[in-house]
């Protein structure tokens, strides 16, 4: 109790003295700062451009202009490198043999007939295939789904084969919660690799969109897949089902009138294809600033202000734009107005110190994946042991009815206090959410038993599109965010004790239980940065099966049960098969060292 009162009466001094501070967040610098952040020459920022770069050297200039002191050593700047993008290789071509039987005539004798389809008009890899050939048999598997009690593998052989399946859901199936789960095409892709497919062709459904390819690109949350995976077009996808034989048409058409599979291996029919992507890689930076604090005694510790800088440049694998003609997509919202942020606010505390270090983040690579954020938490340009809280802002510019959601309230005790002083008098209607991850880059921190506070204004239909521009910004309002920022990180800064992390109560089970649609609970953290052996995990929830069977941050999970895992797809598709009380074998790479161990899985209720 003495402790609390001495917080509050510490903090009503802190926020009168805030009120008297000679500079407060201004929406005219923000404004100005997200449009120049937001304008064509930046060409929407993305990692290893020359938009990106100009963006680099405009946040350092800033830092510098402010006095800011290099955060990076005697740098501003934090290298690294990034897959940027996905190229076709030279080897890519599909060729179909079809021996059409003729009377008279044993098959040995005949000729097949060939039919080739022609890369970028008839079918494209996706861009997390695996390189590489195949030749074999060809299967029509439905729509690529394996339940106990639908399955479109039941009784089919398609080990060594080239397995055709439906995008999508029958129309029956649109309403099974199960089903639904099990379209994503990565997840059919597992599925098929898991039963020893070759390669895997997705056709599009009968309809408008049947011969539309979708846009070519690099997965972010994985590239290996671990099967050569294709995309083709309806119309050439049906020449290649052998005449007098069952068509593509008849067989979807079954499947959703019977609601019963109907795969077959198409008679007669071989393929050779090869597959080839080639990954670009580019150098991005993270641009760190300091304000050393006041206090001798405290200035070791520091309190992190970031959010990232980078967006999607012309338009990349994350855009939800409808045109697939480029165009620059300027990210003003997300995330200049995180930036403008940082920027801001490093100019506030440049101006009135804190007891302790302020350390000032732009964070690059966030849309491939949290790269920067993760790669600094990695590669610590300060003591980890030192940092006191991680505030993250991410999309803080299109406020709206005053509506503020602040995350990661679950990471430490003292953030509902700190919540509640510092929105007084600003207006807000807000909102919080224990769980201390999600996709921005307070998620790295908490992975390190940091306290963050993710603040945050809303998704909006401009989100991932050209038209999230500049003149759309609410300046005034993400002042006002500012100023509740400035508040919180102020007294975290200043208060005589720092804040301590909550084990266990950084994720809301109830909330990440509605949005996975899972039955169980694993309770690791994925590392999105690809891994050739498996997943990456970044950290272990406290209490979860994973942190009971023994997971540990920075093992690479190879294995789950039956199924292989490369990428965070063949993690869900794993757990889908799971129900509470479960217990399987999981095998990790640790130390280079492959190690198993136990996993029972917890209803996630």
């Amino acid at each position: 109790m003495f402790y609390l009162r001495l917080s509050v009466a510490f903090l009503f001094t802190t926020i009168v003295a805030l009120a008297q501070s000679p500079l407060q967040p201004d929406s005219a610098r923000v404004f100005e700062r997200i449009k120049i952040l937001a304008s064509p020459e930046f060409g929407g920022r993305a990692p290893a451009t020359d938009g990106g770069r100009k963006a680099t050297a405009y946040i350092e200039q800033e830092f510098k202009s402010l006095g800011l002191k290099p955060g990076a050593g005697t740098a501003f700047t934090q290298p690294f490198t990034l897959t940027t993008g996905v190229n076709l290789g030279a080897a890519n071509s599909v060729m179909f043999n079809i021996y059409v039987e003729r009377p008279g005539i044993p098959m040995e004798q005949i000729r097949p007939v060939k039919v080739g389809w022609k890369i970028g008009v008839d079918y494209q890899p996706y861009g997390f295939t695996e390189s590489g050939s195949a030749q074999g048999t060809v299967v029509f598997a439905g729509y690529g789904i394996s339940t106990d009690a639908y399955d479109d593998y039941k009784g089919m052989d398609v080990k060594g084969a080239v397995v055709i399946v439906i995008r999508g859901l029958p129309n029956w199936a649109e309403k099974d919660d199960k089903l639904r789960k099990l379209q994503a095409i990565r997840t059919k892709a597992t599925v098929a690799r898991d039963k020893g497919a070759a390669a895997i062709c997705f056709v599009n459904q009968e309809g408008d969109s049947s011969d539309v390819l979708s846009r070519f690109g690099i997965d972010r949350l994985g590239k290996n897949s671990g099967i050569i995976a294709l995309q083709v077009r309806r119309t050439p996808c049906a020449r290649i089902f052998p005449p007098k034989e069952t068509t593509l048409f008849v067989a979807e058409t079954t499947i959703n009138k019977t609601k019963k599979p109907m795969s077959f291996v198409l008679k007669n029919t071989t393929v050779e294809l090869e597959a080839s992507t080639v990954y670009t890689e580019g150098e991005t930076a993270n641009v760190i600033g300091i304000v050393p604090g006041t206090d001798a005694s405290v200035a070791g510790e520091y309190v992190v202000i970031g959010g990232h800088y980078d967006h999607l440049g012309m338009g990349d694998e994350n855009s939800l734009s409808s045109s697939r003609t480029p165009a620059i997509h300027f990210g003003a919202d997300d995330n200049a107005s995180g930036t403008a942020g940082v920027i801001e606010l490093a100019q506030i505390f440049a101006s009135n110190p804190a007891r302790r270090t302020m350390v000032f983040m732009a964070f690059s690579g966030e849309e491939k994946g949290l790269l920067g954020s993760k790669y600094w938490v990695s590669n610590p340009t300060q003591p980890l042991t030192n940092a006191v809280a991680m505030f993250n802002m991410d999309m803080i510019g299109r406020l709206k009815d005053d509506k503020l959601n602040i995350q990661g309230t679950g990471t430490s005790e003292s953030w509902t206090s700190i919540i509640d002083s510092a929105k007084s008098g600003l207006g807000f209607v807000v909102s919080t959410t224990a769980d201390g991850y999600g996709p921005s880059d307070h998620s790295s921190f908490t992975a390190k038993e940091i306290p963050v506070m993710f603040v945050f204004t809303g998704l909006h239909t401009d989100y991932h599109r050209p038209t999230d521009t500049y003149d759309k910004i609410n300046a005034a309002g993400e002042a006002r965010v500012l100023t509740f920022v400035e508040r919180a990180a102020r007294f975290v800064a200043d208060a005589p004790a720092r804040l301590i992390f909550k084990q266990g109560a950084e994720v809301n089970t109830k909330q990440q239980s509605s949005s996975m649609g899972l039955r169980v609970t694993f309770g690791v953290i994925p590392d999105y940065a690809d891994d050739p052996q498996g997943l990456r995990i970044s950290g272990v929830r406290a209490g979860s099966p994973a942190d009971k069977a023994g997971l540990q941050a920075d093992d690479i999970v190879t294995q789950l049960g039956t199924t292989q895992i490369k990428n965070i797809y063949d993690l869900m598709a794993a757990l889908e098969k799971q129900e509470p009380g479960n217990t399987v074998e999981c095998t990790v790479i640790r130390d280079d060292k492959a190690v198993k161990m136990k996993v029972t899985f917890v209803s996630k209720n």
